[in-house]
């Protein structure tokens, strides 16, 4: 049996252990709570960020050998402890704030789902979302070790990679608090259609019959507990919109922070990955080339991982689109819906809610295009509820730009443009000066 709160209660462990949340999961009453363990474990973490972070104001071997090799990285290096410093903080707080109006959203969500392989398989997808960064990280970790003969670097080394792996890995928890919840609100708005496309279904039948019937007939229109059926799911709806952009406004910032901090990531890897792939490999044997090497590509793995579902929701979002669209028509015609054979039934865009949204409304859509079939109180009530749908779930970063799939796709590629002129620019120009240099050193002679 697929369970919603155990995938809930999944992910506040490995909130809990990351550091990015100290409360716990109740899951009697679905509402979030003040843990000690999840204080203690908040407290001895930042002791351990506090000593790791002084170890970079401390003389270091190995801070020493990247300021010579390459100033750039250096100044990389420390724009990336200031960020952190920033992020560990507000990762804490963004957090106390985001459990308060989860807290609101659970109360208001059925956390049970009823038994079969389809259930199960959208919750190994869930807990697939969950932890598939850790996994990747996990298989580059034990070749680094490997390649290392798992033998520990010095442990001042330790702390200065700590000092920046810290605050990404707990601010990262708020990607991966905002999947969860997306893919509960998706399962909500999933129910909500299923429950309003058989009201629908039932107001056009009765009023199909009422119009083959004649006048006489007005028992059979639409009777006031469908209508109130109706008018119910769509308060109910309203509310979920309310408490999941709620939800959304409590994580946008983090959100951001992440994308910034994953940006100047990339940009240390693939400056570093220029110059080592150029020059800086001969300085290194071929045991610690391949240990660079896995590296260097697992911070693409990583943050690629986080990005994953994003990339997969254009494709997925268009073709399920017109899945649902052929299915409503079917329906309208009164034959029954042709079974869909799809490669990906097992992992249709399960945390991004909004396609569910998209379906919904478009189940709306037809059903006033109908302007016959339907009761005037049952269009209004349908139609306030394609608007929640149209308006309530499109939300966006700072009021200004809008978060869905396209946009963010397009920031991503953005960011990589920006990263790639950069590396660009620093390596003509470290190429013309070397070029300058031996003119210059021909000139003596």
């Amino acid at each position: 049996m697929s369970n919603p709160s155990r995938v809930i209660r999944s992910s506040n462990v490995l909130l809990l252990l990351t550091g990015y949340q100290m409360h716990w999961f109740d899951a009697k009453q679905q509402r979030y709570r003040i843990s000690l363990p999840g204080v203690v474990n908040v407290f001895v973490l930042a002791c351990v960020y506090a000593g790791c972070f002084a170890q970079h104001f401390q003389p270091s071997a190995l801070l020493k050998t990247l300021q010579d090799v390459s100033p750039f990285l250096y100044g990389l290096t420390r724009l990336q402890l200031l960020l952190s410093i920033k992020v560990f903080s507000y990762a804490i707080y963004a957090s106390v704030r985001a459990v308060g109006v989860a807290s609101a959203l659970t109360a208001s969500l059925p956390l049970k789902s009823p038994p079969g392989h389809r259930h199960v398989k959208k919750e190994l997808f869930a807990y697939g979302l969950l932890c598939s960064t850790f996994v990747v990280l996990l298989c580059f970790g034990l070749y680094i070790g490997y390649e290392l003969e798992f033998k520990l670097p010095p442990l001042k080394d330790i702390m200065v990679g700590s000092a920046l792996f810290v605050p990404h890995l707990v601010l990262a928890g708020a990607l991966r608090f905002y999947c969860i919840f997306a893919w509960l609100a998706r399962e909500r708005l999933q129910q909500l259609q299923a429950e309003v496309d058989e009201l629908l279904t039932i107001g056009q039948m009765r009023t199909e019959m009422q119009l083959v019937a004649g006048a006489s007939s007005v028992s059979i229109a639409a009777t006031p507990s469908t209508v109130d059926s109706l008018l119910s799911q769509c308060e109910q709806l309203q509310q979920l919109a309310a408490n999941f952009g709620n939800f959304f406004d409590s994580l946008e910032h983090s959100l951001l922070l992440l994308l910034g901090i994953n940006a100047n990531c990339l940009l240390f890897g693939l400056y570093a990955f220029v110059y080592y792939s150029s020059t800086w490999y001969v300085l290194f044997d071929d045991r610690r080339q391949r240990i660079f090497y896995a590296g260097n590509a697992s911070i693409y793995a990583c943050i690629g991982c986080d990005y994953l579902c994003l990339l997969l929701a254009q494709t997925l979002l268009e073709q399920q689109v017109g899945i649902a669209s052929n299915d409503l028509r079917d329906i309208w015609h009164g034959s029954k819906p042709k079974k869909q054979n799809n490669w990906n039934s097992g992992f249709k865009l399960v945390w991004l809610f909004f396609l569910q949204s998209i379906q919904f409304s478009e189940r709306l859509s037809t059903a006033l295009g109908q302007r016959t079939v339907l009761p005037k109180r049952m269009r209004r009530i349908a139609k306030d509820m394609r608007a929640i749908l149209s308006n309530c779930f499109r939300f966006k970063f700072l009021s200004i730009w809008r978060f869905d799939v396209a946009n963010f796709a397009l920031l991503q590629l953005l960011q990589l443009l920006i990263i790639a002129l950069i590396v660009i620019y620093h390596y003509l120009d470290d190429a013309i000066q070397l070029t300058n240099e031996r003119f210059d050193s021909n000139n003596d002679e």
